[in-house]
């Protein structure tokens, strides 16, 4: 297995240089209709002597009414939750398969799809089947979709099933979205969702929304109340002259004018998630309203959305003083629901609610002249997933020698209190780039964290990095990073993975043609 992958990064790079050098000297194309997509990872850990390996390459091809596709999986996860390695520890597969009729016209529409695809309903609230090969998250449905539109009004229907832990396709998802944007002040849809177990004793799991998405001048809102459905759940927890189970909202706002721009946004999701039977597959994903940033640190003490039990909102401003100078700011809160709620109650729980999630965002960016600008940026936070409380201050500066040299200057600290134990803890991130525009640069990262869990005895430890990456001509990213990582949480959409700590070498080669 070990030659067999170290025989396959080696193809792919012979290849896709072969491919590149190709376009650029000879101008060479490939047919008509036909694209090409492979990302492969390889990583080896000289401390657990555990390597992984993970490849997705996707052909597609189009023409006409009709397009085809398929991607081929190989890899071996290093995560042992099988939630994300789906019992494919040694595993390769032509994993995703879909053949397309497209009957489009200029004012109405008709296409069809059979096998693997993914869809998107709204913001979420009901149906999010998406991949994220960051988090790996891939709920992808096998089955039959079909979407038309005629005018404003759009029409999605699908029967399918997803892959559960074990990777074994069981219960089957039927769903329906229909928007009309045709009146601009309200722009109306519906969704609907069921899941259909396999053992009827569970019953049949529904979710059922309404949205509205109007615009009125500089105003931008979205507005969207889901209720969940189960007649078992009901008759066991419940009082019989309840109709549902759970309950889902959203609303988002934004508005802009001149040099300054708001958006607010609400959720309240009580006993809302969307799963499969054995709870291994998640069909829907609600806007978790936390901040994704950029910076190492203020990520690294994420909180991961729960979308049986929270509610909260999120504030960001941003504004331009003039062209040089702008700045940011965000500040959220997400707390627990209180005994009322359907989740407490299904759960036989009596828990008052809780502070979950606190965060506060500052950024202020100012250009000094052509050649250098500067981001100051702090960040507070509040978890109480890991009973911690954050400050974080962040300086970044970038000098521009010129068009194609770029230096960039990365410094963080953070101050962290367990507010259990009271314990007391910092870390600094140095981080050093250098980008020779468009082909080449090299990072340079070192962090430290210094306890003191002891009186007296303070211990310090480092992890450090060095980061390669290259563009070969305009098709292939390729990265190389030798050294290590802090553990960690990964999120993104406040779904999280937990990233172990990492100490050897990592590939990282993405072609598109």
């Amino acid at each position: 297995m070990k030659l067999f992958r170290i025989i396959i990064i080696l193809l792919f790079i012979i290849i896709e240089k072969n491919i590149a050098q190709t376009n650029d000297e000879t101008n060479f194309e490939t047919p008509s209709g036909i694209g090409f997509s492979n990302q492969t990872d390889y990583s080896f850990d000289i401390k657990d002597r555990s390597e992984t390996f993970e490849s997705w390459t996707n052909l597609d091809y189009s023409k006409g009414i009709f397009s085809a596709g398929l991607r081929l999986e190989i890899f071996q996860p290093n995560d042992p939750d099988p939630s994300i390695h789906r019992g494919k520890l040694y595993y390769a597969d032509v994993a995703f398969k879909y053949l397309s009729v497209d009957l489009s016209k200029l004012n109405y529409g008709l296409k069809l799809t059979v096998g693997n695809y993914y869809e998107l309903f709204g913001r979420g609230m009901v149906l999010k089947s998406y991949e994220d090969r960051n988090i790996r998250v891939d709920n992808n449905l096998i089955g039959l979709k079909l979407e038309a539109y005629y005018d404003d009004l759009f029409i999605t229907a699908l029967s399918g099933t997803a892959a559960n832990s074990q990777n074994i396709r069981e219960d089957i998802i039927q769903a329906i979205d229909i928007s009309y944007l045709g009146i601009n002040f309200l722009r109306p849809g519906f969704s609907y969702a069921v899941n259909i177990p396999q053992d009827q004793n569970l019953g049949k799991t529904s979710l059922t929304s309404f949205r509205l998405e109007p615009s009125i001048w500089n105003f931008d809102f979205y507005f969207e109340f889901g209720a969940k459905q189960n007649q078992k759940i009901k008759e066991q927890f419940l009082s019989k002259n309840e109709i549902i189970v759970g309950k889902g909202f959203y609303a988002g706002s934004s508005f802009y004018i001149g040099q300054l721009s708001i958006s607010a946004e609400y959720k309240l999701y009580d006993n809302f998630s969307f799963t499969s039977s054995d709870q291994t597959i998640s069909y829907n994903t609600p806007p978790a309203l936390r901040k994704e940033y950029t910076y190492l640190l203020l990520n690294r003490h994420p909180s991961p959305l729960n979308a049986n039990n929270e509610k909260g909102f999120q504030v960001e401003l941003n504004y331009s003083f003039d062209d040089q100078t702008n700045f940011q700011t965000t500040y959220g809160i997400t707390n627990s629901l209180n005994k009322n709620s359907y989740y407490q109650r299904i759960n036989r729980l009596n828990i008052p609610s809780q502070l979950q999630f606190k965060e506060f965002f500052l950024q202020a960016n100012r250009i000094w002249d052509e050649g250098f600008n500067s981001t100051f940026a702090f960040g507070y936070s509040e978890e109480l997933s890991s009973s911690t409380k954050n400050i974080t201050p962040i300086i970044e500066n970038k000098f521009y020698f010129d068009d194609i040299n770029t230096i960039k200057v990365v410094l963080e600290h953070q101050h962290t209190t367990n507010t259990l134990t009271n314990e007391k803890y910092f870390s600094n991130v140095l981080a050093l780039e250098y980008l020779r525009s468009p082909s080449f640069n090299v990072i340079l990262l070192t962090e430290m964290q210094t306890k003191e869990r002891d009186n007296g005895k303070l211990v310090r430890k480092f992890w450090s990095f060095i980061e390669f990456g290259y563009k070969i001509f305009s098709n292939t990213d390729l990265s190389l990073l030798i050294g290590s990582r802090q553990a960690g949480n990964i999120c993104i959409g406040g779904v999280c993975r937990f990233e172990p700590e990492f100490r050897g070498v990592e590939l990282k080669i993405l072609t598109r043609i």
